[in-house]
């Protein structure tokens, strides 16, 4: 899933992360987590912004309508700083905390 607004775009994905690293399919305690990664648009191409991906506490089974609050969130913290050319590492490490419990 991502969301895009101008020349910013934040996916989520499931690049293979659980609670401890690596997601461990065969523990029980386990879950897949989802990544947001955040990108800029420059001559057409997307292109990931620096230090802008992070594994969030968002389970790769979360509903649709959860995962799109989570993104608009991480949008409207990260938005200004992306467009004009500022770091948003700090920004992201903190919105790596986000799950779905804040939606409920």
């Amino acid at each position: 899933m991502h969301l895009i607004k101008g020349d910013i775009k934040i996916e989520f994905e499931h690049i293979g992360e659980g609670w401890s690293g690596d997601y461990d399919p065969n523990d029980p305690d386990d879950t897949p987590l989802l990544r947001f990664t955040v990108y800029k648009l420059d001559s057409g191409q997307w292109n990931q912004i620096e230090n802008a991906s992070y594994c969030t506490l968002f389970p790769d089974d979360t509903p649709d309508v959860i995962q799109l609050k989570g993104l608009q969130i991480i949008m409207d913290v990260i938005y200004f700083d992306a467009t004009t050319e500022h770091s948003i590492k700090r920004k992201c490490q903190a919105l790596s905390w986000l799950g779905p419990e804040m939606f409920l």
